[in-house]
């Protein structure tokens, strides 16, 4: 095979990984939303290191700082409840940095049904089941706030607002 040809099946392979990538994250907002726990063992790793202590206050959840995907899925089986299905999360802006069978994923969260959203630090790795999430940091984000900021300068500029 020519160095010409490896370039192509390297890209395709990369474009295979990122979209793959893209899937992996839109699995994780449907077993969210829909309550789902068999599709979110399709989302990471047995080992994972999950931490959601930014919301640590409005769950009931024991634990937010998690090991292991059986803790994990307890740990949403606890919060969940609360809610039910119904929440529509949107996963945008995925920044990939792939780096053979590892990669570091950021990636923004809206919550349609909230006021609130927050940003997914990630590393996922390739396994022989496709790729998974080895660890997640959540970071929460409340959009009122920003709002507010955008609604007062847009109001100090001409006096409208959104």
């Amino acid at each position: 095979m020519n160095s010409s040809e490896q370039d192509w099946r390297k890209d395709i392979q990369t474009s295979k990984d990122r979209l793959d990538i893209i899937d992996l994250f839109s699995r994780y907002c449907h077993a969210v939303d829909l309550c789902d726990w068999n599709l979110l063992r399709t989302v990471f790793t047995d080992d994972v290191h999950a931490d959601y202590s930014s919301i640590a206050k409005y769950t009931p959840a024991s634990q937010t700082k998690i090991d292991g995907l059986n803790e994990l899925e307890k740990f949403f089986e606890a919060v969940q409840p609360r809610i039910g299905k119904g929440l529509t999360h949107f996963m945008t802006n995925h920044l990939i940095e792939l780096n053979g069978d590892t990669a570091k994923v950021t990636v923004h969260n809206h919550v349609l049904n909230l006021a609130q959203g927050g940003v997914y630090h990630t590393t996922i790795r390739r396994t022989k089941e496709g790729w998974r999430i080895s660890r997640l940091i959540f970071e929460n984000r409340f959009f009122a706030e920003v709002s507010d900021k955008m609604n007062a300068h847009m109001k100090s500029v001409d006096g409208r607002t959104v």
